[in-house]
């Protein structure tokens, strides 16, 4: 079972499950520590982003940066340019069926 240390409404939680499943896919993270550093980034950030941030944001984004502050500890105002450098600027299609399949239809996988 997965436990954030926030609170926020169900949507933005059934989000964050995506994010962790982004983490592990495309950063390679564990559950737990994908589930550390999203509550990390996003205590940290709570007066800068509001939920709605995350969703405009969309999972493999917010995987991406929560992935570059939180592990890399990167600087904010290089974090266009690793995007960028990373080829980090494009949506994966398997993030985006994924999120399709789990958040629209609101069953995650076990």
């Amino acid at each position: 079972m997965i436990n954030f240390s926030f609170q926020t409404d169900e949507d933005t939680v059934r989000l964050f499950k995506i994010v962790i499943w982004c983490l592990k896919k495309y950063f390679c993270h564990t559950d737990d520590s994908a589930v550390e550093a999203i509550n990390s980034y996003y205590e940290k950030n709570v007066k800068i982003h509001d939920d709605d941030f995350y969703h405009h944001e969309m999972v493999f984004r917010v995987a991406v940066r929560i992935h570059y502050f939180e592990v890399l500890r990167g600087e904010a105002n290089k974090f266009h340019d690793w995007i960028r450098e990373s080829d980090y600027n494009y949506f994966h299609r398997e993030a985006i069926d994924y999120f399709n399949t789990f958040y629209f239809y609101k069953k995650m996988p076990s």
